[in-house]
């Protein structure tokens, strides 16, 4: 049996913190939408349906979850925005949880990357109650992504405070992802 000194152990660990340091990809992003009357409240693919309030958009349900995860993962692999991803068509009613089964196709897959965290917040006022639903949102992004639940972590934060998040003016989604890469 061969024995490594220290300073040649210090240096294989030094050398593959450095390989796996290359290998990891970490993005962070977000995405808001003001609220308006009588549009449905959309968030990971789940519906809030006695919340009267919704995102002020046209083209999509304006789910800020779904939103901000593409925009993380393009972020990740220095690959554009959600713009650049899904750019607009003229369409309307697009359904934004169906986002992430294609851009797993086309870029998690296609690059033969892993999804190793997903973790999502989202900030709005004391409405609507969420927490009953937060297990739905994480396996719907669970199932997008082809990854297991228990690497997405979904959590609420109401935002104490007077800015338009706290007075439900509008609805907001931070996530941060991790990826890899030749693993």
């Amino acid at each position: 049996m061969t024995t490594i000194d220290e300073a040649t152990k210090n240096q294989i660990a030094h050398e593959v913190a450095l390989l796996l340091a290359k290998k990891q990809r970490l993005s962070f992003a977000s995405d808001f939408h003001a609220f308006t009357e009588g549009r449905q409240l959309v968030l990971a693919g789940v519906s809030f349906e006695n919340f009267s309030k919704g995102p002020n958009t046209k083209r999509s349900d304006g789910d800020v979850v779904a939103h901000a995860l593409v925009m993380a993962l393009a972020g990740a692999t220095n690959t554009g925005d959600i713009d650049d991803w899904f750019p607009d068509q003229g369409e309307t009613g697009v359904r934004s949880i169906e986002y992430l089964p294609e851009i797993r196709q086309r870029l998690i897959e296609a690059k033969k990357l892993i999804v190793s965290n997903v973790d999502v917040t989202i900030l709005c006022g004391e409405q609507p109650r969420m927490k009953k639903r937060i297990a739905e949102m994480q396996r719907n992004i669970a199932e997008g992504l082809g990854i297991s639940t228990d690497l997405v972590h979904v959590k609420v934060s109401s935002m104490d405070g007077n800015d338009e998040v706290a007075q439900l003016k509008g609805i907001e989604a931070r996530v941060i992802v991790s990826l890899w890469e030749g693993l």
